[in-house]
Order: C-alpha cells, then structure tokens, then sequence
C-alpha cells in the first residue's frame, strides 16, 4: 500500500524543483544572500580590529606625579616598546598644573598619580573630557604600567621574581578514587572549552535557519496550491502521499543548493581578501586551529546524513500542518505548533551544549542526542567535535529514521483528508481525532 501511495514522488519532486528554481522570489532572494556572502568577508575584514592597526600610541605626554614613599620610579622604560616610542615621559610634582595642561593644551596626554596613603598602592589615571583616546588605549596603557610598576617595586624592595613566584604559588590538592587494589581510577574529563561551545552553538543555530527556510518554503507551497486549487489538479495523476513526499524533498534540495552556494562564496570571498591583503585570512582567526581535529570522513558522513533526517522530519512536519491550513493569510496560525516544536528542540540542544562546558558529557546531553526534536540540532556539531560516538552517532540516526518511518505512517492515513480540506485551520487535537477515525474506518472497511 505504501509504494502505491509513493507512485510518482519522482516526477512531483522534479515539476516541484523546476517550479521553485524558475520562480522570481526563489531567484532574488539567492540573489540578495550570494551579494551579502560576498561582502561578508570585506565586511567582517573592516569591523574586526587588525593586529597591524594602532602600531604607535597617540598619547602625547605621560606626566607622572608620584606621592609615594617608595620610590623614585624610572617609567621611561616604557618608551622602550614600540608602541610607546613617541610618548614622552615626565615626572611632574606639580599635579594642578598638570592637570591644567592636558585639560586645555594637550587633550591627548595622561596624568598618572601614583599613591600609597590608603595603605596600599594605587595607580589613578586622568585624561581631558575632550580626549580622543579610547577605552581600548588607556586600558593598554594601564596594563602595561602596572607591569612596569611591580617590577621595579620588587627591584626596589631587594625581592626577586622568583622569590615572589614561590611565595604567591598556588597550592592545590588532587582527590583521586581507587579501586581494590589500590589503583588510581582515572576519569576522562569530557567537558567542552568556550570555543567549542560556540562552535557547537554555530552549528545548531545554522541547521536551525536551514530548517526554518526549507520548513517555510514547503509549507508555502502547499497552501499556495490548496488556495488556487491546483493540488486538485495534481491529485488526479498521483496520490496525496506521494505529492508530499516529492514537494519536501524537492523543497530542501532547492535550500540545499542555496546554502551550499552561499558557504562556497564565503569561502571563496574569505580567501581572495586574504590575498588581497596579504594576511591570514578572516575565517582563520575566529575559527581556533584544532577545532576540526575530530573531523574524518566516517565523522562527515554521519553529520551530513544527521542533517539531512533532520531535515525529513522537520520538513515532513511543515508539510503536515501547511496541509491544515486553506489561506496564505492563516498560514501562521497553522505553524504555531510547527514553530514551537521547533523552538523545543532547538532549546534542549542549547540546554544540553551549555552543560558539556561544565559537567562534560551527562544523561540530559545524551538524552538530547537521542531525542528525535532535539537530534537534528545538537547531533551534527558533537559528531564533528567528537562529542558523540558511533555507537551514541548511529542509536540517534536510527532513532531519526524510525521517527520519521512512523511520522510518514502517520501523515498517509489523514493527508489526502488534510490537502483538499478548506476553511478553518486545523488543530492539533482535531488532527489526532481525525487519525484515529480514518484509522477506525479503514478497520470497518476491511471487516465489511
């Protein structure tokens, strides 16, 4: 019954495909993401800071006004960096005067007073209100000089590096578990760094909006032809079943070929202002070096084919409630289930990427991984980290695919129902009263 049901997806999903990359709308929006793919690179290359950018300080005049009983301070060091070479140091005992110079004559200087009254040093820096000199300079410069102070205070105090070193060395204690025999029981520290927490985020949020995009389309789709009629038209030569199945994949293959396009010219665009400019490239500096070190082609494969089920569910899933829907116009009412379904399997994978960084791998992440919602979003990233492995990578895929066996089961015995059904929307409750019943008449029928 099923491969009748299925006869003639092939020529659905290529009249649906044809349609979709011809369409006006498909093409300019391609077109508006491929112009900001390109530009995302020269345009990330001029927001992000370049280590070749503020290679000389714009401060003017350091004056250093030291009321201290420890002391004298040589802070000329300082102009032996190159960042500092063109500052000029001055030691000043007349503070208010000071003060009046970089207020009215030089705005780019810095008064620093340095004090020891409340019983421990301090460094109080003063710039003009007019100043130039930013957040990032003065906090370079404050760095720098305290480095500079506690090095000479050591000098100056007859204590040596390494003498302090020893004094401020932390002491820590290791409780380790042993077994019978007196053996220590070593437990692998399965827990995740800020970097790859923010890969795994990247990734789950990327699969989300390829969701969301292909899970829209699809629906659109439907109800676009259910208000003009035409899947009436479509039904004639093949079955409901049948024209669900060739319009997902249709529609995520039309997706796919967008994201695809667009990762090839970010790449490429990465590349050629790395060129241009003759430095490492954009990608290259966010990315960390070892990030990718679990990546090999077994790993590739399964978060690929974890995408692409995802992909089937959720897609399956939009066709379903597009189906409730009769007008363009009702069409968000009908996916609110959609959408939260969505959001919950989204949260989880976020949930559970938060509690690798602390606690490493849990039951709530592996309850994460193996939930067929949340799967699609958290699954690929962990593979490529190496977070998940094959057993855990194909129980979660097998999962996926058992899903999506019972979801199809599911939408072929209310679907033909749902696509020439017209007026309300359709709810949740409505949709599993209306299974039970078509399964209740197909009982009767046989019995007759």
């Amino acid at each position: 019954m099923m491969k009748n049901n299925l006869t003639g997806w092939q020529e659905v999903f290529c009249f649906t495909l044809t349609q979709t990359l011809k369409s006006k709308a498909y093409q300019i929006s391609f077109l508006i993401l491929l112009l900001l793919s390109v530009v995302s690179a020269p345009l990330l290359q001029f927001i992000m800071p370049s280590e070749s950018e503020d290679l000389i300080s714009p401060i003017e005049t350091l004056y250093i006004h030291n009321q201290s009983d420890l002391g004298p301070f040589d802070f000329t060091l300082l102009t032996q960096e190159d960042y500092y070479q063109n500052v000029l140091v001055e030691t000043t005992s007349d503070v208010e005067k000071a003060r009046d110079t970089i207020t009215k004559e030089e705005l780019n200087s810095v008064l620093l007073v340095l004090d020891d009254s409340q019983g421990y040093y301090s460094l109080e820096f003063e710039t003009a209100k007019e100043s130039a000199l930013t957040d990032e300079q003065l906090n370079r410069l404050g760095a720098d000089l305290t480095t500079l102070f506690d090095e000479q205070k050591l000098a100056l105090l007859g204590v040596e590096v390494e003498q302090l070193n020893f004094i401020q060395a932390p002491i820590t204690t290791l409780v380790s578990e042993t077994d019978a025999s007196g053996e220590a029981i070593y437990t692998e520290d399965t827990s995740i760094s800020m970097n790859e927490y923010w890969f795994l985020y990247g990734t789950l949020f990327l699969v989300l909006m390829v969701n969301i995009m292909a899970s829209t389309q699809i629906a659109t789709s439907i109800v676009t032809e259910k208000s003009t009629r035409v899947v009436e038209n479509l039904l004639i030569s093949v079955k409901s079943l049948a024209l669900m199945v060739g319009k997902v994949l249709a529609m995520l293959v039309s997706v796919l070929l967008q994201i695809i396009s667009l990762i090839v010219v970010v790449f490429l665009s990465n590349q050629i202002v790395a060129l241009l400019q003759e430095k490492e490239s954009m990608l290259a500096t966010i990315i960390p070096e070892n990030i990718f070190s679990n990546i090999n082609p077994i790993n590739l494969l399964l978060c690929l084919l974890s995408i692409g089920l995802g992909m089937i569910f959720y897609g399956v899933l939009a066709g379903m409630f597009g189906a409730t829907v009769s007008k363009i116009e009702e069409m968000n009412e009908g996916l609110m289930v959609f959408t939260f379904i969505n959001l919950i399997g989204a949260y989880v994978g976020m949930g559970a990427a938060g509690s690798l960084i602390g606690a490493g791998n849990n039951p709530f992440v592996t309850f994460a991984l193996l939930f067929p919602v949340s799967s699609p979003f958290l699954l690929p990233g962990a593979i490529l980290l190496g977070k998940a492995g094959l057993l855990l990578s194909l129980l979660a895929l097998g999962i996926q695919i058992l899903s999506i066996a019972l979801l199809f089961q599911f939408v072929a015995k209310i679907y033909e129902i749902l696509i020439l059904h017209t007026g309300d929307t359709i709810k949740l409750k409505a949709l599993l009263k209306l299974s039970k019943s078509v399964k209740k008449g197909v009982s009767n029928e046989k019995s007759k």
